[in-house]
């Protein structure tokens, strides 16, 4: 039995890991998407710079729960600002410099436990994104900055998988990575939604009354199409989801490959799975009804997305469903600190 520390340190490697780069591959999209898709627009000018603010930031921030923080330190949100923000900001504790850093941290603690090749990994990585900073970045290209994160990340979690001996400290460390994932697909799928909302014409309170406009920004317009595109390219899920859906990319299709499809390794449905499945594994239960509250959580939030469809998912509102499912990750953290990393 691993003592409670060692199981948080790998618990919390996992997530930090993930989430630097889900960081990375957040802000990414989202900034050359807007360079590959608004500005265009923009130049046609259908738009004026209230859509453009809109299409700009406000989104990002507000999804990530980090608005008020910004906000009582910078003044306004450019590019510069709002990179530094998510990049290299040590006081923004999701930012990526700090994400790694505190996996690092936890990583240095356990380095009897984790493969020396682990380690060198994630302290390289460390080294090497001390070396940027934000007008470096903008002066190169942001995308290879994130580019970079990204393959860290990567890089990590396949010496993860090819080094580390199955047992219980490989079990935290999938649990942490694999919550941290359900939990970041979630919120991506949800920054997408905000994306649609200053485009989108109702015509009645009624999902299902929704009636088409010719709007380039509202539903089924180019930047729809394109935004759905992004978002799967953002998890790099484009190529399987083409090959999984042969009829083409609408709202429906991404929601049941991103939320629903137990065999991607990003979607929410797959991570929940796997965390649901480690858990058995520390928890030496045998298949049947779940005896800690973790798995009594996780099996919840397991029955919510066996038994809704993409379509009703949409037609009752997808945003109030990623809500959510965002608390109901955030509800299985909890338990899983209060049972076993108290």
């Amino acid at each position: 039995m691993m003592l409670s520390r060692d199981a948080e340190a790998c618990y919390w490697i996992g997530r930090y890991v993930e989430r630097a780069e889900a960081t990375a591959r957040m802000v990414d999209v989202h900034y050359h998407t807007a360079l590959e898709t608004f500005l265009p627009y923009a130049a046609e000018g259908p738009v004026g710079s209230e859509e453009l603010n809109t299409l700009g930031w406000q989104p990002i921030l507000a999804i990530s729960g980090n608005a008020a923080d910004y906000a009582k330190r910078y003044d306004k949100e450019n590019d510069r600002d709002v990179l530094h923000f998510f990049a290299f900001d040590y006081d923004n504790p999701d930012s990526i410099i700090s994400t790694w850093t505190k996996a690092r941290e936890n990583s240095r603690s356990i380095r009897e436990l984790i493969s020396s090749e682990m380690w060198e990994a994630i302290n390289i990585s460390y080294i090497e994104l001390r070396s940027w900073d934000v007008d470096q970045v903008l002066k190169r290209s942001p995308h290879e900055f994130f580019y970079r994160v990204k393959n860290a990340a990567h890089l990590f979690q396949g010496i993860l998988g090819r080094t580390m001996m199955l047992g219980e400290a490989r079990d935290w460390l999938d649990i942490g990575t694999f919550l941290e994932r359900a939990f970041q697909t979630a919120r991506l799928l949800d920054v997408k939604y905000h994306d649609l909302l200053p485009g989108t014409l109702y015509h009645s309170e009624e999902p299902s009354d929704l009636v088409g406009v010719d709007d380039p920004y509202g539903v089924g317009g180019p930047l729809d199409t394109h935004g759905w595109t992004a978002v799967l390219k953002s998890v790099s899920a484009f190529e399987m989801f083409c090959k999984t859906h042969r009829n083409g990319i609408n709202p429906t299709n991404v929601v049941d490959f991103l939320l629903l499809n137990a065999q991607f390794p990003a979607s929410v449905r797959h991570g929940v799975d796997r965390v649901e499945a480690s858990l058995r594994n520390i928890a030496v239960t045998a298949q049947g009804a779940p005896v800690s509250d973790p798995e009594r959580q996780v099996g919840r939030l397991q029955a919510e997305l066996m038994y809704n469809s993409s379509r009703e998912i949409i037609e009752h509102g997808l945003h109030q469903f990623l809500v959510r499912v965002l608390a109901q990750c955030n509800t299985i953290g909890g338990a899983i600190s209060r049972a076993y990393l108290s």
